[in-house]
């Protein structure tokens, strides 16, 4: 489905009945009302990267050979004198936790900042990323998963040299950056695979680290399970890979800072990155709520699990989208019992962000709301290679309201 060239300018709403609540800073604490009528055509503006299949799931060529991977396989000795690795070959890394399909299980939320720390870019010079990352981001669905137990494994063999445990699986939203900014990995393992090359595993889950400094693991051996420990606010691990102490990314086996849309060799194992399909923009979660929900509160999924009261003062839709670059637009409507609108509203965006939280409805309604079935939906558009916006996915949402 194609729309027109652009979104129409934004017109700030005051008063009752509130079109739009999307928040305007990744943390979630600020927001901005707006709304947007029908689009209207304009002179299409250039695409600012190469157009995606309409499945929004894209693999982005092959990197070739030219990068830390290409060295010989690391047979030298770690701290111990111990050889790090018997397999032949170079190195090559395998998943880093226990996600039998890759896409519906876990999925890679940030990539190493191949940018810069003032224009955060990830490998493929998209904008999944940010400012410090220095790693690669294997997130879990939801906290359901977390408490069932995935568990984190050794990507390579090699010999621990790190361990930490004990800090607490906790949203650090609520307790604040500065509390753990020295400890930001949380929980976590550190792997020498020989030849100065270390990976990390970090936000294990407090007391699961399975692991001594010492122990020498093999490839695929369980070390822990997938926490929320540290600087973070979503179950996942973080895993990092290190040359010489210099961060690498595993993609391209480029530097970190070192720019994106590089050719390099992957370090990855071949079957593993044929998994790991680069998933340009992501749902993180959606659901209906009788309030707005900050980013907290949707990360632990707070939504109404039953009826919403017809006495409510308010009925918000919210859409968690990762992955949003410069042109990105969307068009959300929420109908009542009767089919008639309730509300409808849309936004174009001006550049690359990381996430973004969207809570579309009304608050501080006065009167009851109509009893019965209120439907939402959220419709993403991207450019194509002509400039025309083109929909590459829809989240549709219902409610019951008594």
């Amino acid at each position: 489905m194609r729309i027109a060239a652009a979104i129409g300018a934004v017109i700030l709403l005051v008063g009752l009945g509130l079109a739009v609540r999307y928040f305007a800073t990744d943390d979630g604490t600020s927001m901005d009302l707006t709304k947007i009528p029908e689009p209207v055509q304009s002179e299409p503006a250039p695409p600012p990267l190469p157009p995606l299949p309409p499945n929004t799931q894209e693999q982005p060529p092959l990197p070739e050979q030219n990068s830390i991977a290409a060295q010989e396989p690391p047979q030298g000795t770690g701290e111990s004198g111990t050889m790090m690795s018997e397999e032949e070959g170079p190195l090559r890394f395998s998943m880093p936790l226990d996600c039998p399909v890759y896409g519906e299980d876990c999925y890679i939320l940030n990539f190493v900042n191949a940018g810069l720390e003032t224009d955060p870019r990830d490998y493929s010079c998209g904008s999944l990323t940010y400012a410090e990352h220095r790693g690669t981001d294997f997130r879990l669905l939801s906290l359901q998963e977390m408490e069932a137990g995935v568990s984190v494994l050794a990507a390579a063999p090699g010999e621990v040299v790190q361990v930490h445990d004990g800090m607490p699986d906790a949203n650090y939203r609520l307790f604040g950056r500065d509390a753990i900014a020295d400890r930001g990995l949380g929980n976590r393992v550190v792997i020498d695979h020989g030849d100065g090359i270390r990976s990390t595993y970090g936000h294990m889950r407090r007391g699961s680290v399975a692991v001594s400094v010492g122990d020498t693991v093999a490839r695929g051996q369980m070390i822990g399970l997938v926490g929320m420990s540290g600087l973070t606010d979503f179950p996942h691990v973080h895993f990092e890979v290190s040359d010489q102490g210099s961060f690498v990314d595993p993609f391209t086996g480029a530097l970190r800072h070192e720019g994106c849309g590089l050719i390099g060799e992957s370090l990855w194992q071949q079957e593993t990155l044929a998994k790991l399909r680069y998933l340009r923009t992501v749902v993180i979660r959606s659901g209906f709520a009788d309030e707005t929900l900050n980013r907290a509160a949707v990360e632990y999924g707070l939504f109404n699990e039953g009826p919403i009261a017809a006495t409510s003062t308010a009925l918000v839709m919210h859409v968690y989208v990762a992955g949003i670059q410069e042109g990105d637009a969307f068009v959300a409507e929420i109908t009542d019992p009767t089919g008639a609108r309730f509300v409808k509203s849309g936004s174009e965006f001006d550049r690359h962000r990381q996430s973004r939280l969207f809570a579309i409805g009304k608050q501080d309604l006065l009167e009851p709301l109509i009893p019965g079935i209120y439907t939402g939906e959220f419709r993403y558009y991207r450019r194509d290679a002509s400039g025309e916006k083109v929909e590459i996915f829809t989240i549709n949402e219902s409610v019951e309201v008594r």
